[in-house]
C-alpha cells in the first residue's frame, strides 16, 4: 500500500504532519461567499501541485473567482476519475467560536478549528494528498486522475463548475467517475459504525416572490400591498403539505442502517416502503428529523425584505426567497405549477434563482466499490450503503453530464462536531483528519491503479 513520506513541521512546540500543517494555512485564508476570493486558496494549491512538477491550470470566470485543474495522465484503459472539492466556505462572524474561524487554530492538542475544515478544505487536502501521492510513485494508472478545486458551491455553482462545464470544458474530457462531498458518517464514542456513500441527492428550487405597488402611510392599513401580499404568499408556501415517498435509494439506505439500530427500531426500517404505503403520516413520525428530510419535499422561507426600513411606510416592493428541496421523483415544473395554485395571487411574481433537478442515482459499482472496500478493510465491522443526501453539492452537476458521482465524507466525525457545519465551531479532531487522508489515499490509489471495469461517460460533456 502507497504511503507518503513523513514529512512535519513544529508549532508551540508541537509536532504536526504535513497534510495538517497544509490544512492549517488553507484555513487561514478566508474564502468566504460571498464574496469569495477563492483565488487566494486556488494559488495554495497550485504552488503544492507545482511543486512536484505537475502543471496546473487557473480559470477566473470573474476576477478572484478561481477553479484550479491538475491532471495525472493514465493509459486510458479506464474512463477518468476527477477529485473534487470547493474553495469557497460559507461566512463565519468570530462571534460564538473557541477559536478564530480563520486561524487554523488547535484547541486542546486536539481540534483543528477553522471554517472549511468540514465543508470542504478538510476533504480538498486528503484528495491532494492522494493526488500527490499518486504522482511520486511513479506507478502506473488505468486512468487519468484529474484534481479539481472550484469556486462559488455556496452560493448555487454559477462562477465554479458550471463555468467550468462551460468554458473548460476539456478539463473534464474523458472523466466517466467524481468523487466529491457529500454522504455520512456515524461515530459512537471513537468507534465508526456507519458510512454512507451519497449516490443520489434531493434536488432544488430556489424561488423568489415579489410583489409592488404604490406604498404609503402605514396609519391606512392596506391588505393588497406588496408586503402583505409577499406575507401571505411565503405563509402559504410554508405550510404546504407534501406527500410520503420513499425513494428507492432512501429504502436500501434505511434497510442498511437497520444493521447498526436496537431490534424494534431495526425492524421499522426494514418495513418503511410498507409503512409509507399504509401509513405515510406515521412513518414520517417515527424517523429521526434528518431522515424525515428524505421522505417529502421540503419549503422553507429563509428571507424576507422590502425597499423601505421605517416600520411606519408601507413599501413599494417587497420579496421573500424560499429554498425548496425536492426528492428525485418530483417534478419541478409540477411543483412550480402547485406553488403557483397555494400562492393564488397573480400579483405575486415567481421568479425561479436555482433550478437543480434531483438526478438519477449513481449505480453502486466501480469507485463505490472500492470506497466500500476500503471503509470495511479500516473499520472492521463498519456498515457501508447508499444514500440518498438532502443536501444541495455539484455531484448533481455531474450526474446531470453523465458523470458517476459519489459523496463521501471520509473523516470519523461524532454528531456534536458535525453540527459545526454552516454554524459556529466548525472544527474536526487532528488525529481523525489524518487517519482520513490515509483512507482516501487508499481508495484513489486503489481505483487509478486498480481495473475497474467502469463504463464510459452515459453521454457527451455539454
Amino acid at each position: 500500500m502507497l504511503l507518503l513520506a513523513g514529512e512535519a513541521s513544529s508549532v508551540s512546540g508541537r509536532t504536526w504532519s504535513r497534510p495538517v500543517e497544509t490544512l492549517r494555512s488553507y484555513l487561514r485564508l478566508d474564502t468566504s461567499n460571498p464574496p469569495g476570493n477563492e483565488l487566494r486558496g486556488a494559488l495554495l494549491l497550485k504552488g503544492l501541485i507545482e511543486r512536484e512538477g505537475i502543471a496546473v491550470e487557473l480559470f477566473e470566470p470573474e476576477p478572484g473567482r478561481a477553479n484550479l485543474y491538475a491532471r495525472l495522465r493514465g493509459r486510458g484503459g479506464e474512463p477518468g476519475l476527477v477529485l473534487h472539492h470547493h474553495i469557497d466556505v460559507v461566512p463565519a462572524s468570530p462571534q460564538g467560536w473557541k477559536r478564530p474561524p480563520f486561524a487554523g487554530a488547535v484547541y486542546n492538542d486536539l481540534q483543528l478549528y477553522g471554517r472549511g475544515v468540514l465543508d470542504t478544505k478538510g476533504l480538498g487536502i486528503a484528495q491532494l494528498e492522494a493526488f500527490l501521492a499518486l504522482k511520486r510513485s511513479g506507478r502506473p494508472l488505468v486512468r487519468d486522475v484529474v484534481y479539481l478545486a472550484t469556486a462559488d458551491e455556496e452560493t448555487g455553482g454559477r462562477l465554479g463548475l458550471a463555468a467550468v462545464l462551460e468554458k473548460r470544458p476539456g478539463w473534464l474530457a474523458g472523466v466517466g467517475e467524481a468523487f466529491g462531498e457529500g454522504g455520512d458518517v456515524e461515530t459512537i464514542v471513537d468507534k465508526v459504525r456507519w458510512f454512507g456513500i451519497e449516490v443520489q441527492q434531493k434536488g432544488a428550487l430556489w424561488l423568489r416572490l415579489e410583489a409592488g405597488g404604490a406604498g404609503g402611510h402605514s396609519a391606512s392599513a392596506d391588505m393588497v400591498g406588496p408586503a402583505a401580499r409577499v406575507a401571505r404568499a411565503a405563509s402559504r408556501l410554508a405550510v404546504m403539505a407534501r406527500p410520503v415517498r420513499v425513494e428507492p435509494v432512501l429504502e436500501r439506505q434505511l434497510t442498511a442502517l437497520a444493521r447498526v439500530r436496537p431490534p424494534a427500531l431495526a425492524a421499522a426500517l426494514r418495513r418503511v416502503a410498507t409503512d409509507a404505503k399504509r401509513d405515510p403520516a406515521g412513518l414520517a413520525a417515527s424517523l429521526t428529523p434528518w431522515q424525515q428530510l428524505l421522505v417529502r419535499d421540503t419549503v422553507s422561507v429563509t428571507r424576507l425584505g422590502a425597499d423601505s426600513e421605517l416600520v411606519n411606510v408601507h413599501p413599494t416592493r417587497a420579496w421573500a426567497e424560499v429554498d425548496v428541496r425536492l426528492l428525485p421523483s418530483t417534478s419541478p415544473e409540477e411543483f412550480l405549477r402547485e406553488v403557483a395554485k397555494a400562492i393564488d395571487d397573480p400579483a405575486v411574481r415567481i421568479a425561479t434563482l436555482l433550478h437543480a433537478k434531483g438526478e438519477s442515482a449513481s449505480p453502486e459499482s466501480g469507485l463505490y466499490t472500492a470506497a466500500r472496500r476500503v471503509l470495511e478493510e479500516r473499520f472492521p465491522g463498519v456498515v457501508v450503503a447508499p444514500v440518498l443526501g438532502p443536501g444541495l453539492s455539484e455531484n448533481r452537476v455531474f450526474r446531470a453530464h453523465g458523470i458517476r458521482a459519489y459523496g463521501l465524507f471520509p473523516f470519523r466525525l461524532n454528531y456534536y462536531d458535525a453540527a459545526g457545519i454552516h454554524s459556529t465551531n466548525e472544527r474536526m479532531r487532528i488525529d481523525w483528519f489524518e487517519e482520513g487522508v490515509e483512507t482516501v489515499k487508499r481508495i484513489v490509489v486503489g481505483a487509478a491503479t486498480e481495473s475497474a471495469t467502469t463504463p464510459a461517460p452515459q453521454k457527451p460533456m455539454r
